[in-house]
């Protein structure tokens, strides 16, 4: 019997494995560059260890750009499915928190310490402050009151003596005196005046329980779960890019696989792709054979 027969295929199966067991190892070893005096080794460290930071580049890029985008992100929030499981949350917290007979207050304070909710109040009614009196100065007050004063002085003194002896002059001075006052006044005090109001009318609300608000808005049910669904809809939309800008996935992903040892890094790699490897040195095998059987006919 011919042993060649068995032997060549045999020999090129054990290179051709052998060969991409070495090359599926050189991906991740040496760790580190060998050194013979001043000579660095070829093919040291591995292509991994050794391409590290672009790998962790190029992977960071492709999440950010691919996976973990804005585009992407939005529909899986805001899917009907993810909609529902946030419902369904929301729900049961409710259920489990939301006192209706309770102060808005209290209910706010329960997740909020009483600095930062003092904070969101102050916040709240300078706002809507200077919001109304920016209103208040552009309804241009001063000039409308004195002119309304003027013609209502003028209607009254027409043709009274008081009228012909320069009535309707005196009053005209006295109105541009008032509006050049009022305007003055709104100034120098409307913020404060208004701030007041503002301040009295939100400590009115939020001193008053949640039913009693719906009592006083003329309706029997405030749907809470979508007041937040709506709120938690419109932050994905509105804040989700900024957010994520802000977050910067890429660099993220990146200075996280550079900071991995490469040992890390391989076991990472192996626990996603260690069967396709495994593929690949046994095809190796399987080439080397029928290499081997090709060459007894030539």
């Amino acid at each position: 019997m011919d042993y060649s027969l068995i032997i060549r295929p045999l020999i090129g199966a054990a290179i051709g494995y052998v060969t991409n067991w070495i090359a599926v190892k050189m991906l991740f070893f040496p760790l580190n560059p060998v050194k013979i005096g001043k000579f660095t080794l070829p093919f040291t460290p591995g292509v991994i260890p050794k391409n590290k930071e672009r790998l962790a580049q190029a992977i960071g890029n492709s999440i950010s750009d691919n996976l973990v985008n804005a585009d992407t992100l939005k529909d899986a929030l805001l899917s009907d499915s993810m909609k529902a499981d946030v419902r369904e949350i929301v729900v049961d917290f409710l259920n489990g928190t939301t006192d209706v007979s309770a102060s808005v207050d209290t209910l706010l304070t329960n997740y909020l310490n009483t600095n930062n909710y003092d904070q969101m109040k102050d916040k709240i009614v300078t706002n809507l402050s200077q919001s109304i009196l920016q209103t208040v100065k552009d309804a241009n007050l001063g000039p409308m009151i004195a002119e309304q004063i003027e013609l209502a002085a003028k209607e009254n003194f027409k043709g009274s003596l008081l009228g012909l002896l320069g009535g309707n002059a005196v009053v005209g001075t006295i109105s541009r005196g008032a509006s050049e006052k009022i305007t003055e006044y709104i100034d120098q005090e409307g913020e404060k005046v208004i701030s007041d109001m503002v301040s009295k009318e939100l400590d009115k609300y939020t001193s008053s329980s949640l039913s009693d608000i719906t009592t006083k808005i003329g309706t029997s049910e405030i749907n809470l779960v979508d007041i937040m669904m709506n709120i938690y809809e419109k932050f994905i939309i509105n804040n989700l890019p900024p957010i994520l800008k802000l977050i910067d996935i890429s660099s993220v992903v990146t200075d996280r696989i550079n900071t991995m040892e490469a040992s890390k890094i391989e076991e990472l790699v192996l626990k996603i792709i260690n069967k396709e490897l495994n593929t690949l040195v046994n095809l190796g095998a399987i080439i080397g054979f029928i290499l081997g059987l090709i060459n007894l006919f030539i």
